[in-house]
């Protein structure tokens, strides 16, 4: 038995096929009934016209691609925005206040201390630490 079957619903209504193979194949001539009798339903059906506007907005979704990465990114980007500055901004306050809390707590009776500023070592620079460091060394050495 012949296992290559005639396709009914690969092929166009017009298109030819092997009638020996059908004559001779049950299966096919049970597949060629069940396309002949659903030829005769569809030619019975009512036929609707498409209203005028139908093709152009079919185009026009065509055109929209919306199923792309980048769509889905823009969306979740600006739908984000918003809270990402909010918490940018609350982040930024919440910092000031723990920093300004604790410069106020760095006291000397009463003074604020200077901490790593040039004003507070005036006379002390990065080369002259490491021109001390340098004479230090060759001091040690024999």
């Amino acid at each position: 038995m012949n296992t290559n079957h005639i396709r009914f619903w690969e092929l166009a209504s017009d298109e030819p096929f092997d009638r020996e193979h059908l004559d001779t194949c049950e299966e096919c001539q049970r597949q060629a009934e069940i396309h002949r009798l659903l030829g005769i339903q569809l030619s019975r059906l009512p036929r609707i016209e498409a209203p005028p506007f139908f093709a152009a907005r079919i185009q026009n979704l065509i055109g929209e691609s919306r199923s792309s990465l980048v769509y889905y990114f823009e969306r979740m980007a600006a739908q984000l925005v918003p809270l990402l500055t909010l918490l940018v901004l609350a982040i930024s306050v919440l910092l000031y206040t723990v920093n300004d809390q604790e410069t106020s707590q760095i006291t000397t009776n009463g003074q604020a201390v200077q901490v790593l500023e040039e004003s507070a070592f005036p006379d002390v620079s990065v080369e002259t630490m490491i021109v001390l460091s340098l004479d230090g060394d060759e001091g040690s050495k024999p």
